[in-house]
């Protein structure tokens, strides 16, 4: 098997198990919805939340996969620095949605049907505070890969571009500190940085597994 070019596509993989636990979550409530509201939401989807909750893990687990290549190639191509500037933010961000993950995970296992609802409103604003500093690492992963891969030429010019965008949008994202409305945590501006940074990363998976080798096995046998 070509595990680099596996490893390579691992980022569609985040992609699709990102979507699916987007989907199965439904829609959650904003942080400016009352404690009975949230804690309704938590007994309510109970399920649907805690499905959601591994299916994002499990994308998590392949992002990572996918941030080890990525930093592999710039790595191999002499961009040593940006390699680990890569590795690093992405590790940061894993961590940090990890966390945030097992919190709401949490809510809706018992949190939310034993504790009370002012609590776990509090656990919920606070997960999300996390997701919004998240931002920053994730907002560094994207920079530090596109200039990476645009300086060793194995993405084109204008998915370089993008992902500078996209990291701008993403440090943005980390000043939504309104208590509701667009630039709330939980505003309308989400729904705008989160589908681009997810169409980035997808994008640039498939640009990289189609650079990829077709087999390393016939490498050396095509140098000779």
């Amino acid at each position: 098997m070509n595990w680099e070019r596996w490893a390579r596509a691992a980022g569609i993989g985040f992609f699709l198990f990102t979507v699916a636990a987007f989907i199965v979550g439904g829609e959650p409530p904003k942080v400016s919805d009352s404690a009975q509201d949230v804690a309704a939401y938590f007994t309510d989807d109970r399920s649907q939340v805690l499905v959601s909750s591994f299916l994002f893990a499990v994308g998590l687990v392949l992002f990572l996969w996918f941030a080890g290549a990525v930093a592999n190639t710039l790595r191999e191509s002499g961009e040593g620095r940006v390699a680990a500037t890569a590795i690093a933010a992405g590790t940061a961000w894993v961590v940090i949605q990890l966390v945030l993950t097992a919190i709401t995970a949490a809510l809706a296992h018992s949190i939310a049907t034993d504790g009370d609802a002012t609590g776990v409103r509090a656990l919920f604003n606070l997960s999300w505070v996390l997701d919004m500093l998240g931002a920053l690492p994730i907002g560094a992963f994207v920079l530090a890969v596109s200039v990476g891969l645009r300086r060793t030429q194995i993405i084109p010019q204008w998915l370089s571009w993008g992902g500078v965008v996209v990291a701008v949008l993403l440090a943005l994202r980390s000043t939504t500190w309104a208590r509701d409305g667009f630039w709330s945590p939980t505003g309308e501006y989400l729904f705008i940085v989160i589908p681009l940074a997810m169409l980035w990363i997808l994008i640039t998976s498939i640009v990289l597994v189609r650079s990829a080798p077709a087999s390393t096995m016939t490498q050396p046998a095509a140098s000779a």
